[in-house]
């Protein structure tokens, strides 16, 4: 179930568009870190722990401008890596 329909929770309170498209975006991120790191799920799992502690220090950033952040920068990673070099796996050619 979402957290968007627990009463009570803090995230019942956020738009659910911007987290939606924010938590789209930072895939791209958490994808990218996992396949640049070998597949390494303590690269991901930290930079996950470092964001959610940002979260809480830096409080009262609104849920948008975190979206269009984490959009931003996977648009950067695409663009920079382009999208055939986000995958670990080697490319099969069709035709």
């Amino acid at each position: 179930m979402s957290p968007f329909f627990w009463i009570g929770n803090p995230m019942a309170e956020y738009p659910f568009l911007p987290w939606f498209i924010g938590t789209v975006a930072v895939s791209f991120v958490y994808t990218w870190l996992y396949n640049s790191a070998q597949g390494s799920l303590l690269v991901v799992a930290l930079f996950h722990v470092l964001g959610n502690t940002f979260g809480v220090i830096i409080s009262g950033v609104s849920v948008t401008a975190l979206a269009i952040v984490y959009c931003v920068v996977a648009t950067l990673l695409v663009v920079v890596f382009g999208k055939d070099n986000l995958a670990r796996g080697e490319r099969v050619c069709a035709g």
